[in-house]
């Protein structure tokens, strides 16, 4: 059983107890993150009961306690938790129920209505669960996704949005999206990179910010100047709002892409043009200050130079200041 209170703090604290077991507590910045947290400790009890033989999970708690169990604090965790709940709906039965046949039919259903590696994204995760579930639960469950042909990857984007672009974005936006926003285009973090920021995270006067647990770890990331500006003013405006928590956003990832979206569509600006597509820029405009791969991989956080590669888009004029 689950008891959650809001600290004079301002944070939220969670008790649980079970019988026979020491209680359990733990703190959040939010209610939705300690709500978070107590629906995934009980997809990981149901799982685990599964695994002891007792009746086996639905979709949405085996999708759970995967996000539990292996992505907590690491990025994918709200979007892994979201994808379960929107399996969980198509898919309200037990995991032992879910047949190749169905999953095949909910991909020629969601083809219609959403891109393809979008649908591609929801099957992948549904697969991540069955395989946690036959590996790491040892339940005795087939993959129905194993045998889906899966929908085609789609090419990484090589566009470059202007400075023309980002500006009339950025005047439709509101100030704490804009601020997240901007600092995609200036940093080349990615976006659950910026909203993860704390106060802590901030060295502003050796121009250097603190990436915790990113997509390819811990690391620190050059600033701009004009990065420096943003991150000041994000912090100003958490000071001004009497925010108790050392985060400097209090915004889902999503809700940032969002944000993008809507204003991108109400001005007319090209599909292309999404926050995702600003970490490329910075990373474009990066290689053309003639920087080398390694230089370039300390702004962008990739491991690989081939990753690189990818988001370095570069014509022969772009190297004629480099060469006699």
């Amino acid at each position: 059983m689950a008891n959650i209170r809001q600290l004079s703090s301002g944070n939220w604290n969670v008790q649980v107890r079970t019988k026979g077991q020491k209680p359990i507590s733990k703190t959040f910045p939010t209610q939705a993150a300690a709500q978070a947290w107590v629906d995934g400790q009980e997809a990981l009890r149901k799982a685990e009961e599964a695994s002891q033989g007792h009746a086996l999970p639905t979709v949405k708690d085996l999708g759970y306690a995967y996000a539990e169990a292996r992505l907590r604090g690491h990025q994918g965790y709200d979007k892994c938790r979201m994808i379960a709940d929107q399996l969980g709906k198509v898919f309200p039965l037990s995991i032992g129920l879910l047949t190749p046949r169905m999953v095949n039919d909910f991909k020629l259903r969601r083809l219609k209505e959403v891109r393809p590696e979008t649908c591609r994204g929801q099957l992948a995760f549904l697969s991540r669960f069955y395989r946690y579930a036959q590996r790491e639960l040892l339940l005795d469950v087939a993959n129905p996704v194993s045998s889906i042909l899966m929908p085609p990857a789609s090419k990484p984007s090589d566009k470059v949005v202007s400075r023309e672009e980002l500006d009339r974005l950025l005047g439709a936006l509101k100030p704490t999206m804009a601020i997240i926003v901007e600092l995609a285009y200036e940093t080349a973090m990615r976006r659950s990179e910026i909203i993860k920021l704390t106060r802590s995270c901030l060295h502003l006067e050796e121009r250097i910010v603190d990436v915790i647990d990113g997509k390819t770890g811990t690391r620190n990331v050059p600033l701009t100047k004009r990065a420096v500006e943003l991150l000041e003013l994000a912090v100003t405006r958490c000071r001004g709002l009497g925010k108790p928590s050392d985060k400097l956003f209090e915004v889902r990832p999503h809700s940032a892409s969002n944000a993008v979206k809507r204003a991108r569509e109400k001005l007319g600006l090209p599909d292309t043009v999404r926050i995702h597509q600003l970490r490329h820029t910075r990373i474009t405009n990066v290689a053309k200050k003639g920087l080398n791969n390694a230089q370039i991989m300390v702004v962008s956080g990739h491991r690989d130079p081939r990753s690189v590669a990818r988001y370095t888009h570069l014509n022969a004029k772009d190297v004629l200041h480099l060469i006699d």
